[in-house]
């Protein structure tokens, strides 16, 4: 356990930028930013980084460049291996999280055999199993709510 948190403050910063680029631009009043949960900041973060690397997928498959699909595809599956080691305890996130896991991994390996249409179809199992995770975790915050 003591390995994994040095692994987590080396890896971590670097991984996800902390301090390298500065915060989207967004337009909140004050009374906004005050009643925002610390924990969807948090999130802010870590979805800052799963698109970036996601668009870079994109960018990689429409220009043919595996080696660009391969490695963004193994930042995505750490970033997802970080994020489910801080958000493990909900078991309905956690199922989401084994399946970016599982559909990244298979991103990277069809990157590795140059197989366009694997890894085209691995990437639009990448974007449902997003949509999905995200329509969980908004009806969530709605019964949360309520």
């Amino acid at each position: 356990m003591k390995r994994l948190a040095i692994v987590l403050l080396i890896a971590l910063p670097p991984l996800v930028g902390w301090g390298i680029e500065p915060p989207a631009a967004t337009e909140t009043t004050d009374s906004q930013t005050q009643l925002e949960p610390t924990d969807a900041k948090t999130m802010s973060v870590w979805m800052e980084k799963k698109l970036k690397h996601s668009q870079a997928i994109l960018r990689g498959l429409a220009m043919g460049d595996f080696e660009d699909v391969k490695y963004n595809a193994g930042r995505l599956k750490l970033l997802n291996r970080v994020e489910g080691f801080v958000r493990r305890r909900n078991p309905d996130y956690r199922l989401h999280l084994n399946t970016f896991s599982r559909v990244s991994a298979e991103i990277e390996r069809q990157a590795e055999k140059q197989n366009i249409e694997g890894a085209t179809l691995a990437f639009n199992q990448l974007t449902v199993s997003c949509v999905e995770c995200h329509k969980s975790l908004r009806s969530d915050g709605e019964r949360k709510t309520e």
